[in-house]
């Protein structure tokens, strides 16, 4: 898992769950030192900044060129314009279903709290919205009510 996978699904998330326009994404991605026995770790970080239609507009952050290898602790981070923020943080080896599902869940529930509870994605056919879950190896939105339960995948070619 890279932090420029992480920001892609923070950013196709984040669509999906009508994050407000002055939002700011930032993603950071602790390495760790290699082989060569330093003790310090450099971190790299980069930001998103919605625009009215939800997308995400260039990098404003700055950009640090990071090693091809090595373990990473990964953090994607939602501030609002009130200050407040969510941050999803996520440990080396984290599978990217469970990345994906944990990513999903705690960003919808952050915006949530924050449009005042505007249910994003709306599950069809209700009133709430729907969640995010593992759904056979494929993280999913789904209905948590009931026999039958509607679902689709949180990104599009997940599978």
């Amino acid at each position: 898992m890279t932090s420029d996978l992480v920001r892609g699904w923070a950013e196709a998330i984040l669509g999906q769950v009508g994050a407000p326009p002055d939002a700011a994404l930032t993603v950071t991605e602790r390495l760790e030192a290699g082989t060569t026995g330093a003790a310090s770790a450099s971190e790299t970080a980069m930001e998103s900044v919605w625009d009215e239609e939800g997308g995400a507009l260039p990098d404003t952050g700055p950009e640090a060129a990071s090693p091809a290898s090595g373990p990473a602790d990964i953090a994607a981070t939602l501030t609002f314009a009130d200050g407040s923020a969510v941050s999803v943080e996520f440990a080396a080896g984290t599978s990217g279903t469970d990345a994906v599902v944990l990513l999903a869940d705690r960003l919808q529930e952050a915006v949530l709290e924050e449009t005042g509870g505007i249910p994003r994605p709306p599950c069809p056919g209700h009133d709430h919205p729907a969640v995010a879950a593992d759904v056979n190896g494929v993280p999913s939105w789904t209905c948590p009510h009931g026999m039958g339960r509607t679902t689709r995948p949180i990104l599009r070619d997940a599978g």
